[in-house]
């Protein structure tokens, strides 16, 4: 028989084993368990990420909708009714046969033509900025507001700190971004006397900034005019503003004018030739 020192040791032994086994069963129970867990979480996030790209995907779609139908507009309303004009015109001239009156007539079809002329190129411009693609972000917005200024209707005042440029997709994105904002000021911005643009870049941290003077709005209305919830051009703009990952923010106050500020921060296009 054993005796009882060697008893109580086997005892002991054998209590250490079993709870050696049961440590070793709860580290694998947590280990497969937190496994679980945290691939669940990465299948959430993959969801999540893919619910976010088809939400951006039809945001875009949606964008691209509403501007081609709005070059649709401004091509039938614009254009088309010009050259009607125009050929209706010219229809008079052909069949009255030189008159007093045929002087005046193809002055004003040449004056139509031009116009038409006008249109088209300005159109084609919206569609894509030759000039950007040719000189860059800094030359693309110096005409844009030289155009803006030739419309005369709200002067823009442009300053811009950009001296490395950016891959040429996300100039894309924030010039469209700031031709909308541009085009909204001229059109809510009222009372407004001047519009300040200004593009600045301080290593990888670039900000657009775009600010009127005019009648300003309520800070509880904010919210109504953000891209999230705002028109179409808005929401054109929050589709640029998720694709370059920036930040959007508005500022404004009854009699104090709108501030809009576009934040990202991003590399120059020197050190992502290959993104």
């Amino acid at each position: 028989m054993d005796s009882p020192p060697e008893l109580a040791f086997g005892q002991l032994l054998m209590g250490g084993i079993s709870i050696m086994l049961l440590a070793a069963v709860a580290l694998v129970l947590f280990i497969v368990t937190y496994q679980k867990r945290l691939l669940q979480q990465q299948l959430r996030l993959r969801a999540a990420e893919a619910e976010y790209q088809q939400q951006l995907l039809a945001a875009v779609i949606d964008a691209q909708e509403h501007e081609r139908e709005r070059i649709g507009r401004d091509l039938h309303d614009g254009i088309g009714s010009t050259l009607a004009t125009a050929k209706l015109l010219a229809g008079r001239l052909g069949s009255s046969g030189p008159t007093d009156d045929s002087a005046n007539l193809l002055k004003m079809i040449k004056d139509i033509l031009g116009n038409s002329v006008q249109d088209v190129r300005s159109i084609s411009h919206s569609l894509y900025p030759a000039v950007l693609d040719r000189f860059g972000l800094a030359e693309a917005l110096q005409h844009l507001a030289d155009v803006s200024n030739e419309a005369g209707t709200l002067p823009v005042e442009l300053a811009i700190e950009y001296p490395q440029p950016l891959p040429l997709t996300q100039e894309l994105a924030l010039y469209r971004i700031c031709q909308e904002l541009i085009h909204n000021a001229q059109k809510h911005a009222h009372g407004a006397t001047q519009l300040d643009v200004r593009l600045h870049q301080a290593g990888p941290h670039l900000t657009l900034t775009v600010a009127d003077d005019g009648i300003g709005f309520d800070p509880e209305a904010l919210t109504h005019l953000r891209p999230a919830s705002g028109g179409v051009g808005l929401r054109g703009i929050e589709v640029r503003v998720r694709m370059l990952h920036a930040r959007f923010s508005q500022q404004s106050a009854p009699g104090q004018g709108t501030r809009t500020l576009i934040e990202l921060d991003t590399l120059p296009a020197t050190t992502t030739a290959t993104t």
